[in-house]
């Protein structure tokens, strides 16, 4: 009788938890009287979690960039908050590792004299690395195995790496004031050397100032190469995305007519390594003197496919009031919608947002809502491939012909996965059969679409031996092909 072998395999599958909102709500009290808010901005983040058997707790801040008319001019304010939320879900394990995308989807604003309440509604979508096991079958003693190499996500690295990208800039208009300071950042390559992880990129700072009574909003890219310590990640199948947390503005107040500043953008750096094993399982099996009852499971496990990298440039006509006349545009920025998959591509659809600020007696916005869709080619994607995408506006203008022309500009950065799926042979019970009541000489006919293993599992001989006796066969077999066997009594 055979000796069957089962190993436990351990590897990881990533899931969709949950989709969740939660409200940050901020006073903000400034030193005169509000007289209207003009555009608020908010960029959030989760920066830590708890998890326990069934449920999760996180913590997260959010910058608010605040601009208002204080009836002498347009005045803005930074400003933190933070908040706490919670979920509860069945497949939460203590061990779970979680990944967070917040959105913010509507913010609301009272005011009442030189305060402000801000109701930010924010939405949190929830991913989880689970840890999985199954006992499965690998081998064993005097049986003939199917064996097949599959490969598993054997372990996982989450971590949040916060690193500084400065340059020293030169607007195009002396700075009297700076009213907003906005970045972005997007990563063009990375690659390893003496322990560090080496980021490339462009980043682009977007900064509204006043200069001689007016307000003008410069964009000034700029190419950046730093490198963070990675040195605790067995780096192998790296998945990385970048966002801004803050972005300061340091210049010499006391030299007239300067347009030179220092921007310093602390971003923070997404990584999610995996590394991927290869296992040897055995797919079915049988001997020379019993078949089996088998019983198979199917495990899904999570790996990662490529990064896929785009840049899309588009103008749209947006209508405008005849009588209001453009000043500039302020708190841009973009969020995935959704992301579907096709054969060899995929679309991701997502939504610009810019507020655009007005002359006039009053100083006048409108938030702008610009929607786009973009087609990606990439090869290797198909159904069973997932989607984790973001994008940043690299460029943004606005010019007034009697309509609103928006140019916009975008770098969409995509973490490509896929769901590998495998049957593993987890009970195998035997099934003896007397092999003396067989014919010493049996001539056997192939059936259309048998091949060689389970000619072979049908006859209880090695694929070796019934070859050895038909040199003839190819596989698969031809119908009706005939075959001898000598039966060992």
């Amino acid at each position: 009788m055979s000796n069957l072998q089962f190993q436990n395999v351990n590897y990881f599958t990533k899931q969709f938890v949950t989709k969740l909102q939660t409200t940050v709500n901020v006073r903000i009290s400034v030193k005169k009287e509000i007289a209207s808010v003009v555009s608020v901005g908010s960029e959030s983040a989760i920066v830590s979690y708890d998890t326990t058997n069934g449920s999760a707790s996180f913590y997260g801040k959010t910058l608010i960039k605040f601009l208002y008319n204080d009836g002498m001019g347009l005045v803005s304010s930074n400003y933190n908050a933070d908040f706490t939320a919670d979920v509860q879900n069945d497949l939460l394990m203590s061990d779970t590792k979680l990944l967070f995308d917040v959105v913010t989807i509507d913010t609301k604003v009272d005011t009442n004299a030189n305060t402000a309440m801000l109701a930010i509604l924010l939405e949190i979508a929830v991913f989880g690395y689970f840890p999985q096991s199954v006992n499965c079958l690998v081998g064993g003693e005097n049986i003939y195995a199917c064996k097949e190499n599959v490969s598993l996500a054997q372990s996982v690295d989450i971590a949040q790496i916060p690193f500084v990208v400065d340059e020293e800039l030169t607007a195009t208009h002396p700075i009297e004031g700076v009213l907003l300071a906005e970045s972005c950042v997007c990563l063009s390559d990375h690659y390893f050397a003496d322990g560090a992880l080496h980021l490339k990129g462009i980043a682009t700072v977007r900064l509204t100032y006043t200069s001689d009574g007016n307000i003008y909003t410069d964009s000034l890219p700029f190419d950046f190469e730093r490198e963070v310590d990675t040195s605790n990640i067995n780096c192998k199948n790296l998945q990385l995305l970048v966002s801004v947390r803050t972005t300061k503005v340091r210049l010499d107040i006391t030299q007239e007519g300067n347009k030179v500043f220092l921007a310093d953008i602390t971003c923070n750096l997404s990584l999610e390594n995996t590394l991927v094993g290869g296992v040897e399982i055995v797919t079915d099996c049988y001997s020379a003197d019993c078949d089996y009852n088998l019983q198979k499971q199917q495990i899904t496990t999570t790996l990662p496919l490529q990064t896929v990298c785009a840049e899309r440039t588009f103008s749209v006509n947006l209508p405008k009031d005849e009588d209001k006349k453009l000043q500039t545009a302020v708190n841009v920025s973009a969020i995935v919608t959704k992301s579907s998959v096709g054969a060899d591509c995929f679309t991701v659809d997502g939504i610009v947002y810019a507020t655009a600020i007005y002359h006039g007696e009053q100083t006048e916005s409108e938030l702008l809502e610009i929607p786009f869709s973009q087609k990606i080619d990439a090869k290797g994607i198909d159904a069973n491939s997932t989607i984790c995408a973001n994008v940043v506006v690299t460029n943004f203008t606005l010019e007034d012909n009697g309509t609103l022309e928006a140019n916009v500009t975008l770098c969409i950065r995509a973490n490509v996965f896929r769901d590998a799926t495998y049957f593993v042979i987890t009970e195998a019970e035997s099934v003896p059969f007397d092999k003396t009541q067989l014919p010493a000489l049996q001539i056997y006919f192939a059936h259309k679409g048998e091949d060689l293993w389970t000619l072979g599992k049908n006859l209880h001989m090695s694929t070796e031996e019934i070859l050895a006796l038909n040199p003839e066969l190819t596989n698969p077999l031809t119908a009706d092909a005939r075959i001898v066997v000598f039966n060992k009594i």
